[in-house]
């Protein structure tokens, strides 16, 4: 894909990040199963933008790296370098994902195959277990004595 679409798709104008900056919710097909058994392979999802996105929520935004939207759970904030920096994962994976901005969240997911999505308590629960984990080993490697 083309940089200069993507821009115009998902970059900060983009007609995605407009959309839904404007309280439009937006329907999108999901394609692979990193999300299962929550959001499984050729789920419909519709996304809404909030104002602030809750550890457990399940987001969308656009990772560069791989140039395309990824739909991954959130785990928590980050302060560093001046900004928030949100920490994503996905269900199955094995480790979250870089860092980002936390302005790089474009949505949570609402509806789940034309139904209403909410986050179960555990789910939630979870998500801050796995943050708490993330924290403490880099606490762990800013403390520990070198040898």
């Amino acid at each position: 894909m083309n940089t200069d679409y993507l821009n115009a798709l998902l970059g900060p104008d983009g007609c995605l990040t407009m959309a839904l900056a404007e309280g439009e919710a937006v329907v999108l097909g999901v394609i692979g199963d990193c999300m299962q058994p929550e959001i499984g392979h050729l789920t419909s999802v519709r996304l809404e933008r909030q104002r602030f996105f809750m550890p457990g929520d399940i987001v969308v935004f656009y990772c560069a790296r791989q140039r395309r939207l990824l739909l991954h759970r959130l785990l928590g904030y980050v302060w560093r370098r001046g900004a928030w920096k949100a920490l994503t994962m996905p269900d199955r994976g094995i480790r979250p994902d870089p860092l980002m901005d936390a302005s790089q969240v474009l949505g949570k997911v609402i509806e789940r195959g034309g139904k209403a999505y909410r986050v179960a308590p555990a789910r939630r629960l979870e998500a801050l277990m796995q943050y708490i984990k993330w924290c403490a080993r880099r606490l762990a490697t800013k403390i520990s004595p070198t040898l």
